[in-house]
């Protein structure tokens, strides 16, 4: 429970405050994901912003669980802040939780824009199956970036990888486009977006992949999100050699 609360805690201070006091920032999390769906709207009609308006939905919850490797390593390089929690009862569980969910706070205004406009589209998007996906994806994407953050030693490339990584996560993986148009659509499984957006895809019925597919994929989430959780608990650097 006190580990749960910390989290709480950290969220509220670090996601709740620091999005209401700069909300620039969340503005700034949904510009990319917005420019997919202007031009996949241009270009496909509706159904081309179905398309944008899912994988955008995607991307935003990849890319802001990737973005603490910015968070994390500032709070442990720039202002000490994890110094400061480390002298303090805190857990490295409760903050690396905390973390997580405040990059989550970040990223719901952008999220409740997407599911107005898909409930308005008529896309199925709320199921048990998607918030599986979705949720599998947050804790995989999360325990990478707080992970990756304990390894970086200037704050110079705190900010440029989250950027690269978010690129990868999301061209390089079926997240705006099918899955059988890779030279094999098992290659989607390989990264926590692809195997999300293989499950998510075939429930908002944007794409019917064989059930055999999305098994795997949502056998590869499962997985990932452990080792996420793994790296995010247990792995992840806590006190400053």
């Amino acid at each position: 429970m006190k580990t749960i609360k910390d989290a709480l805690v950290i969220a509220w201070i670090n996601g709740w405050i620091a999005a209401t006091r700069g909300w620039v920032w969340v503005v700034a999390s949904s510009v990319s994901p917005a420019a997919f769906l202007v031009l996949l709207a241009i270009y496909g009609g509706v159904e081309g912003l179905k398309w944008g308006l899912v994988g955008g939905f995607i991307w935003t919850i990849a890319s802001n669980g990737i973005s603490l490797i910015g968070d994390a390593t500032y709070y442990r390089l720039g202002i000490k802040y994890q110094s400061m929690l480390t002298a303090a009862p805190v857990s490295p569980a409760g903050y690396a939780l905390g973390l997580a969910l405040s990059s989550f706070i970040f990223a719901l205004p952008t999220l409740s824009v997407y599911l107005v406009a898909m409930y308005l589209l008529g896309v199925p998007f709320l199921s048990i199956e998607t918030v599986y996906a979705l949720t599998a994806l947050w804790l995989a994407s999360a325990g990478i970036g707080f992970t990756l953050s304990g390894f970086i030693k200037h704050m110079r490339y705190a900010w440029a990888l989250p950027q690269i990584l978010s690129a990868v996560f999301t061209i390089g993986a079926p997240v705006y486009y099918p899955a059988d148009l890779l030279p094999s659509p098992y290659l989607a499984v390989v990264l926590p977006t692809g195997a999300a957006a293989v499950v998510v895809q075939r429930f908002t019925g944007l794409r019917a992949y064989d059930l055999e597919l999305v098994a795997v994929a949502a056998l590869a989430l499962a997985l990932q999100s452990v080792v996420g959780l793994y790296f995010l608990f247990k792995l992840a650097r806590w006190r400053q050699p």
